[in-house]
């Protein structure tokens, strides 16, 4: 009886997408290029780079950025490798934890591996024995929850002129979907993001297209032909 409620609430509420859309993530590489040099930063200007780039850069969740520690951040000759040892909500029997790389790329106004790099360095003298990677932006220096990661990336997202609808976790749709329409495998955005090799998550609820093309067939089926 159990069952078959829980199959009826199913099939008056299915589940169903956050967004039908997505927005693009040029939008926020551009407001980053805008700016002064990462090395130039306030703490605060650089604390919310780093979180963004992080979340377009791996399309992982808010909740495993709170997870990174610093004695886990390995540097390699072209990218930094983080291992996230703590659970997170992929997590279960069977499931690798997550490894987070970061390539150093030559426009180092969008580099997560050298934004990263900056910020351990401005935060050397006051990080003491906290080894959590995101601190507070006032003192007494502290641990940030995943709400104030939210919080965050929200910021930079008004600021760079993202639609106000979207929330922080949209990062997440806006960077896999991104990766798919520049050609990335299904595999490699299912390994990367953190889900298994079978799910349809991605699929069903993660790839969007963008705001601006969501009316495209519709434009391209009653655009009127050039004349010879």
């Amino acid at each position: 009886m159990v069952q078959r409620f829980f199959r009826g609430v199913a099939n008056l509420r299915p589940p169903a997408p956050k967004y039908n859309f997505t927005w693009d993530p040029q939008i926020v590489l551009n407001y980053f290029r805008k700016q002064p040099p990462t090395d130039s930063l306030t703490l605060e200007e650089l604390t919310k780079k780093l979180v963004t780039l992080l979340a377009l850069t791996t399309g992982h969740r808010l909740q495993t950025f709170g997870q990174i520690r610093v004695q886990n951040i390995k540097t390699l000759p072209s990218s930094l490798k983080i291992f996230i040892p703590d659970r997170v909500k992929t997590s279960g029997r069977g499931r690798p934890q997550p490894m987070l790389v970061l390539p150093f790329f030559e426009d180092t106004q969008i580099c997560a591996a050298k934004t990263l790099q900056r910020y351990l360095a401005l935060t050397s003298s006051v990080r003491g024995n906290i080894d959590q990677l995101f601190l507070s932006l006032n003192l007494p220096t502290h641990p940030v929850t995943t709400q104030t990661l939210g919080r965050w990336v929200k910021s930079i997202l008004q600021a760079s002129g993202v639609n106000g609808a979207f929330t922080a976790h949209s990062a997440r749709h806006a960077a896999t979907s991104a990766a798919q329409r520049s050609g990335a495998s299904a595999d490699a955005i299912l390994k990367a993001a953190g889900w298994t090799p079978s799910s349809r998550i991605f699929a069903e609820f993660y790839n969007r297209p963008l705001a601006e093309d969501s009316n495209s067939f519709a434009k391209a089926a009653l655009r009127t032909p050039a004349r010879p």
